[in-house]
C-alpha cells in the first residue's frame, strides 16, 4: 500500500531531514512543513505554510493517498541519504536475472527470488504477472 510507505518514510526520517520538508499533494499544492504533528496510517497532520505565502503556522490534514512528492529542501549528503534509507526503508527485493537465448535480441526475464515474493506480499503489493 502506497499510504504505508508514505507513513513508514515519514515517521523514520531523520529529525533534521523533516527540518526542510516541502509536501506536494496530487492537487499540486505545496506545504512547506514546519513540524509533523502526527502521522497516522492514512493522514498525516502538519504545521506550515502553502509554499510561496508568509502563513506560518497552518494546521493541515493530508490524507496520504493523496500525496503526490516529499522534498527535502537542503538535501543531505550522499552517503548519509544511503544510510538513513536504508534503515528507512528494508533492502530492495532481489531477483535473478536470466536471458533466453544468446541472440542479441534476446529478452531478458526477470524472476523473483521467494524472499522477494514474501516481501511483495508483507508490502501489500499483488504478485507481478509471469512472463512466459
Amino acid at each position: 500500500m502506497i499510504e504505508s510507505t508514505w507513513a513508514n518514510l515519514l515517521a523514520n526520517m531523520p529529525g533534521e531531514w523533516r527540518d526542510t520538508l516541502v509536501v506536494k499533494t496530487m492537487t499540486g499544492t505545496e506545504i512547506s512543513v514546519q513540524s509533523i504533528v502526527r502521522i497516522d496510517s492514512n493522514l498525516l497532520v502538519i504545521r506550515g505554510r502553502v509554499a510561496g505565502t508568509t502563513d506560518q503556522g497552518q494546521l493541515y490534514f493530508v490524507p496520504l493517498e493523496r500525496l503526490e512528492t516529499v522534498c527535502i529542501q537542503r538535501p543531505p549528503k550522499e552517503e548519509e541519504v544511503q544510510k538513513s534509507l536504508a534503515a528507512i526503508l528494508s533492502p530492495a527485493p532481489v531477483g535473478v536475472v536470466s536471458k533466453t537465448s544468446d541472440s542479441p535480441r534476446a529478452t531478458t526475464v526477470m524472476k523473483l527470488s521467494p524472499e522477494a515474493m514474501e516481501k511483495l506480499k508483507s508490502l501489500g503489493i499483488n504478485k507481478p504477472s509471469e512472463t512466459q
